[in-house]
């Protein structure tokens, strides 16, 4: 059982027993001053009266951060500003992601699993047709039927051929960003593509730095763009830190004690998250100045663990990006909402990226508007200390990126932990499973599959029927263009407006398809995604 604790600073150190928290919290990274019982810390969260204006939401989402790459994890990078955030907010310390880009991003958004969204798989790219079904909700459509103003300012990698996948049509009244992934920092083409747009219409940066044009968006917005008499919901996922790995020379200057290499290039990486702490003051000193930030929820994560190749660092976790491992998955994450969390505490709950759409509606006291089921789980209680229950629901991991044949997978439930990789060979098929207990060990170190096979029988039974359900498919990662494909000159101008798209999803090859796969595979051949 997890729960919360008070943070006294980043270098304070105090014990825990067993019974409250994982004996290892400390050997996690996480120093952390004496406990506090759920209940006692409870009483620090600040009551809000029923009349109390609906908070504005803010979510700041990072690429590719690692877990020791930001100051109060002990890192020699300048994070003042995410440093902030943690000491005037909560540390969400066993905050999941998936393993990497597209399908954290869908989880956020909508609150289901990706396997179900049929893109567990993906990292959309710019020769891709397909994203997120339009037939899903999307949790600023949520904020806008409450009345809310939505903007989104960055990276959005969810679908961008046709009208219905973009971000103005995903709930968003207000779109300045890039709609794929690995764009370049300076001239902002993507395969040489030009990549910014505002609503569709083309935005000339060349030669700016990107992260600095996020942040200076994100402020003109907060300042000259919003209805300035409705709460806002504004979603910023930055392109930084994620390649290609360029930064400004006067904040690569700043790091005369890391070098560049070709395996990790750790000096300019550093440069960027720099980069992006600033811009991330930048919003921060916004709120300040228009005397919005007491009833602001600030919710900042990155979508998945640091790319040691690239040059995050994720120490003391084991793995990273792309990974099922902890590295890979468990994420830095902070909540600010200084009307109501009490400054400087640490939760460990946990919590899960699909979480955050019932969590933050109900934070904000709006309507999920979700039509399907969803596999998120209103975490509220657990974040304020009114419940330090388990999550109650296992977490899924799965990813293929970008060895085609090799499939990583992990089950979380509880102190228990799967990891599992199949590689399929031309000949053979291997396959590796090992067994954690990561309230005991959360860096992964000893293998208990041995000692506990009836652990690993129940996970893996977990792990069997959601893809007998949902058969690994859908959308993959293609990281090279279909033979013949080229470039847009710029992707904003080639969407299909949605008068031109047939409003049904093709069905594919019909029911007869369907059966014969069912009567030769039996569950396996379900081909459809809910």
């Amino acid at each position: 059982m997890f729960g919360l604790v008070a943070c006294q600073g980043k270098d304070d150190a105090g014990a825990k027993t067993k019974a409250e928290t994982p004996a290892a919290t400390q050997d996690a990274s996480v120093p952390s001053s004496d406990s506090h019982a759920a209940s006692d810390f409870s009483a620090l969260v600040k009551a809000r009266p029923a009349d109390a204006e609906q908070p504005n939401v803010i979510i700041i989402l990072a690429d590719d951060l690692g877990w020791a790459d930001v100051g109060y994890h002990g890192s020699d990078i300048q994070t003042p500003n995410i440093d902030r955030l943690a000491d005037e907010g909560m540390r969400l310390e066993r905050f999941y992601a998936t393993p990497f880009c597209t399908p954290t991003r869908a989880a956020l958004m909508t609150g289901r699993d990706p396997i179900k969204l049929g893109v567990a798989h993906a990292v959309l790219m710019a020769w891709d047709n397909g994203g997120v079904s339009p037939e899903e909700h999307f949790m600023p459509e949520s904020f806008r039927d409450a009345g809310y103003d939505t903007a989104m300012i960055g990276k959005w990698h969810l679908g961008h051929t046709i009208e219905q996948h973009t971000p103005n049509a995903r709930g968003f009244d207000h779109f300045y960003g890039h709609f794929n992934t690995d764009v370049t920092y300076f001239d902002h083409t993507f395969a040489g593509g030009h990549d910014f747009q505002e609503n569709g219409d083309i935005r000339d940066h060349q030669d700016e730095y990107a992260t600095d044009v996020h942040g200076n968006q994100a402020v003109r917005y907060l300042e000259n763009i919003r209805e300035k008499d409705k709460p806002f919901f504004m979603y910023v996922p930055f392109l930084a830190p994620h390649s290609p790995v360029q930064a400004k020379e006067e904040d690569i200057a700043k790091y005369p004690d890391r070098r560049d290499t070709p395996r990790a290039p750790m000096k300019t990486y550093a440069a960027m998250v720099d980069s992006m702490d600033q811009a991330i003051g930048e919003i921060l000193d916004t709120l300040d100045e228009q005397g919005i930030a007491d009833n602001t929820i600030v919710l900042f994560f990155t979508d998945n663990g640091g790319f040691y190749n690239f040059g995050g660092v994720n120490t003391p976790l084991r793995g990273g990006k792309l990974e099922t491992y902890e590295g890979g998955v468990r994420v830095v994450s902070v909540m600010r909402w200084p009307d109501v969390l009490p400054a400087g505490t640490i939760n460990e709950n946990v919590i899960s990226v699909l979480d955050m759409l019932p969590t933050l509606t109900t934070a904000a006291g709006v309507e999920s508007g979700h039509t399907k089921s969803i596999d998120g789980i209103d975490r509220w209680d657990a974040i304020v200390g009114q419940s330090t229950k388990d999550r109650g629901e296992p977490l899924i991991f799965t990813s293929n990126v970008s060895e085609y044949n090799k499939f990583r997978y992990g089950v979380l439930d509880g102190q228990w932990k799967l990891v599992q990789i199949v590689n399929h060979l031309r000949r053979t098929t291997t396959s590796q499973t090992q067994l954690f207990n990561v309230w005991d060990d959360p860096n992964e170190k000893t293998d208990l599959s041995e000692k506990h096979p009836d652990q690993v029988e129940r996970l893996q039974a977990i792990l069997d029927a959601r893809l007998a359900l949902h058969p690994v498919g859908g959308q993959f990662v293609k990281i090279q263009p279909h033979p013949g494909w080229r470039a847009p000159k710029d992707y904003a101008s080639v969407v299909i407006p949605a008068d031109m798209v047939l409003p049904d999803m093709w069905s594919g090859f019909g029911d007869l398809a369907t059966q014969v796969l069912q009567m030769s595979y039996g569950e396996k051949g379900r081909i459809k995604y809910e």
